[in-house]
């Protein structure tokens, strides 16, 4: 790593991208607003339309919608509410390892089920028919429709086999969409029609089964670091369980104005937010095509992204392969001049290795869920996005 550089983070989930004038709007007045009325900061009847437009979620009178500081927040109750049932966590192989770490801390019982290169590492029918055919009170986690890491897209067909093997088997279903909402290849994806897919599964369902939706909006929004998180639930047995556990953060009254505002921003027809959001779309098309490029001229596997700000690739050229790296102590570091970082490179080392030559830190195989592929978050500052691209051949020439 050179002297006086910082470390390059492409393993962070979050935008770094220009926040739009619009979202500044609407934070700015936020704060500036005193004494709201209760309905400008109620935002179910906004959530529900949102989750209706974007995946077609079904609700009702009955549905209800948490809220939370995060995504994240969320997630966590949902895994005590599982592990209070008896449930078995099931995570496919390629699933966002903030997500398993969290599970694994509260010491939930977790089942990976694999996934498969040739399928982009998604789930399938026959591979979770497998699973869970084994398994007693099954929750499974699924991320979409863009997966978080690999920046595919579940098909509504895809998610139709998935939900009937769910539905099967009495899986309570956890869809998390946090990470959609910024799709720039469309080519062969119409969108989902979750209410036509489940009202096709009711007559013939495991009465355990049942599905909801968690999701975000930093993402879908370009909020930067302005956090929302959302939990919509259908069954009345699991709200009660989730209520009863204490410490959920709720968000503050100007988070909620200002999300409010900007999904009433987002309903409209056109606009400079949905301009916005159309550049960034963009910007991270031509960003993931940049990157795959710059990973196969340096030798490595490439899943190619569909959506989302992140993409896996595998480093094929470089396994078994010798690194050589001379150190030199920095800001304390315990580390002394002179001293030589040599390893020959495995799936288990590859991250620290290019950390330590270069400053750029990535996901690993272990993060990601998927042996053998890093994940690389696309959207960086544009001069630390580039500072990334040169790390990336400087370590091909350190190798090589």
């Amino acid at each position: 790593m050179a002297e006086n550089s910082s470390p390059i983070h492409m393993d962070v989930d979050q935008s770094f991208l220009p926040t739009p004038s619009p979202v500044k709007a609407a934070i700015f007045e936020s704060f500036a607003r005193q004494n709201m009325a209760e309905s400008e900061i109620d935002v179910t009847t906004s959530i529900r339309q949102f989750i209706k437009n974007s995946y077609m979620f079904p609700t009702n009178s009955n549905t209800e919608f948490i809220y939370a500081d995060s995504s994240l927040a969320l997630f966590n109750k949902l895994v005590l509410c599982c592990i209070q049932e008896g449930g078995t966590l099931c995570f496919p192989g390629g699933t966002k390892g903030n997500y398993v770490s969290a599970a694994k801390f509260m010491r939930a019982n977790i089942v990976s089920i694999p996934t498969q290169r040739e399928v982009g590492f998604k789930l399938t029918e026959k591979i979770l028919t497998g699973a869970l055919k084994t398994l007693n009170k099954p929750w499974v986690y699924i991320s979409g429709p863009t997966i978080n890491p690999t920046g595919l897209l579940y098909s509504n067909k895809e998610m139709e086999n998935i939900l009937s093997v769910c539905a099967k088997f009495g899986a309570r279903v956890v869809i998390d969409t946090s990470f959609s909402g910024l799709e720039f290849n469309l080519e062969s994806w119409a969108g989902w029609d979750l209410e036509g897919i489940l009202a096709n599964l009711n007559s013939s369902v495991d009465p355990s089964f049942c599905v909801c939706l968690l999701g975000g909006l930093s993402l879908k929004m370009l909020t930067g670091g302005l956090t929302f998180g959302f939990l919509v639930l259908n069954q009345p047995h699991l709200v009660d369980a989730l209520n009863s556990f204490p410490g959920l953060s709720k968000p503050h009254s100007t988070v909620k104005y200002a999300i409010k505002k900007l999904l009433s921003l987002r309903e409209q027809k056109e606009g400079e937010l949905l301009d916005a959001i159309a550049e960034q779309k963009k910007i991270l098309a031509s960003r993931s095509k940049t990157l795959k490029e710059t990973l196969e001229n340096c030798g490595w596997e490439v899943i190619e992204s569909c959506g989302g700000v992140s993409m896996v690739a595998k480093p094929s050229a470089y396994l078994n392969k010798i690194i050589r790296v001379e150190q030199s102590s920095k800001d304390g570091s315990s580390i002394k001049n002179g001293t030589v970082y040599e390893v020959t490179l495995d799936d288990s080392n590859i991250r620290e290795a290019i950390l330590r030559a270069t400053g750029l830190c990535i996901n690993s195989g272990t993060w990601t869920g998927i042996p053998g592929f890093c994940r690389f978050t696309i959207a960086l500052e544009e001069r630390e996005f580039e500072r990334a691209l040169d790390c990336l051949v400087k370590f091909k020439e350190l190798v090589s």
